[in-house]
């Protein structure tokens, strides 16, 4: 069901607006979780060791909501949705209505972050 995958430093695992069909799990280095309107980016999230990434996709279907980009060289382990969406048929559908809501909102927030001004450290 897994595999392993590399990613190197400055490579990109997913950008944004991607269709989706897989998570990951972080099993060595480190991944910047970038979001863009085109004109601005910021990063929004870091992940590292055991950590997940593009699991969003698997509860609303809809495309990648943020860029990875490998911060240092990477091992991730890579969970396909069509194994992964077997076993989430299987949950309540309220834990599915949850899951999918709980999506939207972070999606929600990531349109806020892109538009708020970045505040710039007092030197």
């Amino acid at each position: 069901m897994a595999e392993i995958i590399s990613v190197n430093k400055n490579e990109f695992l997913f950008k944004q607006d991607d269709s989706a069909d897989s998570m990951y799990i972080v099993k060595s280095g480190k991944m910047s979780l970038i979001i863009s309107d085109g004109v601005s980016q910021k990063e929004v999230d870091t992940a590292s060791m055991g950590q997940l990434l593009g699991e969003m996709s698997l509860f609303d279907k809809k495309l990648r909501s943020a860029s990875a980009l490998a911060i240092i060289d990477s091992t991730l382990i890579k969970l396909p949705y069509s194994k992964l969406e077997e076993d989430l048929n299987r949950m309540p559908e309220w834990v599915q209505a949850v899951l999918k809501k709980l999506s939207e909102k972070i999606r929600e927030a990531n349109v806020k972050i892109l538009s708020t001004p970045s505040r710039k450290k007092a030197t």
